[in-house]
């Protein structure tokens, strides 16, 4: 195999890549929520950057949950709120989406924002933003609070795993080693209440292409993120499907394992508009938002023949993904910062670099709209 192979498109050629039902489904009558700690967002900029992608602009409203009006934030970049939307809005342009941006503050103005979309009762939820897990920290503590409320509520929350390999730790946008030599993974991703979103990247195969685990740490770039939560024991709806993975680090512990699944997230395989410029992005945060509007649809179509939204959905999607070809089984690459450095392989079936693997569309399609 060659070099990485970023193909640089559009969020709807992305979906169309995966087998989106995009001419059958629009997301009408959906409610998804973008939580946003990003810069200041202009609907008009917004508008403008959706005309360019000659996309449709969809019903969008924009909510401050707390004080975000500081100049270091409103003078921030908003691009990881743009990705999200622009991939949203793409793939579910009926849908009525709402941003919620929550001061970044490191933590309470993160849980006020995944509350407030919560409280809304929205359909869906996508979260591109984390941090690295802290037994310490309070605001963990209130968001698996929030997070647990959606899962009763029957809110679907799709979250990011982040970018900085197996270590969790970046220079910029380089994945590079802990200062504890340690892996780690990023939170809320590992709460058991998500959908913890990793990546891929294809590979050139002659004229072919070959979709394996997105590292270029190697050309000073990011990772994606994966391993064994610290925090939260291995949930019951993966013990029974035999995941047993441990810990890359000498304790080799067991527990929850992330990503559940994965997408294409290198940093150039994703084309985006951010205040009238065509740019190129990637990350996991394009992964969260792209199942997010997944989910949408199957709810969409559930809708249309009597069945409730699915809500959460791993541990029925571990069910079927066992018994069934739902996904792209991503078997080549790693998630180390650097050789030698504690992490993890991809492997036949699930594996804590890009969980289950990407989807196949149709057949998930299929399956989750037919289930009780």
């Amino acid at each position: 195999m060659q070099n990485e192979f970023f193909p640089g498109w559009l969020p709807i050629q992305i979906a169309s890549h995966y087998g989106f039902p995009l001419a059958d489904w629009d997301g009408a009558g959906q409610t998804i929520a973008i939580i946003s700690l990003g810069g200041k967002l202009d609907e008009s900029e917004l508008q403008r950057d959706f005309k360019a992608m000659r996309v449709v602009w969809p019903d969008v409203e924009i909510v401050d949950v707390s004080n975000v009006y500081e100049d270091w934030q409103d003078g921030s970049s908003t691009a990881e709120t743009h990705l999200d939307l622009e991939v949203i809005g793409t793939i579910c342009p009926a849908a009525t989406i709402t941003i919620y941006r929550g001061a970044n503050d490191g933590g309470p103005g993160f849980v006020d924002a995944v509350r407030r979309a919560v409280a809304n009762d929205n359909d869906v939820i996508s979260i591109s933003w984390g941090h690295t897990e802290s037994a310490s920290d309070i605001d963990t503590l209130e968001m698996e609070v929030v997070l647990r409320d959606a899962v009763k509520k029957g809110i679907t929350v799709c979250v990011a795993v982040g970018d900085g390999g197996s270590s969790d730790s970046r220079d910029g946008f380089w994945a590079i080693p802990a200062d504890d030599g340690l892996a780690h993974v990023q939170y809320p991703a590992s709460s058991p209440y998500v959908l913890a979103c990793g990546g891929t990247q294809l590979m050139l195969n002659g004229d072919d292409h070959v979709e394996v685990v997105w590292n270029n740490s190697a050309i000073k770039r990011p990772a994606t993120g994966g391993g064994v939560s610290d925090l939260f024991e291995l949930p019951e709806w993966q013990a029974i499907h035999s995941i047993d993975i441990p810990s890359a680090n000498d304790n080799k512990r067991k527990g929850r394992v992330i990503p559940d699944v994965a997408a294409l997230a290198a940093g150039g395989a994703w084309q985006m508009v951010e205040d009238g410029k065509t740019t190129v992005a990637g990350g996991t945060s394009a992964v969260a938002p792209l199942y997010a509007s997944l989910v949408a649809l199957c709810n969409q179509c559930r809708g249309s023949i009597g069945k409730d939204r699915l809500g959460f959905l791993n541990d029925r999607l571990y069910s079927l993904a066992r018994s069934n070809d739902l996904f792209n089984n991503i078997r080549k690459g790693h998630n180390r910062p650097v050789e030698e450095y504690p992490g993890y392989d991809a492997q036949d079936g699930f594996d804590a670099c890009t969980g289950w693997g990407s989807p196949k569309t149709e057949a998930m399609f299929n399956a989750l709209v037919n289930l009780d």
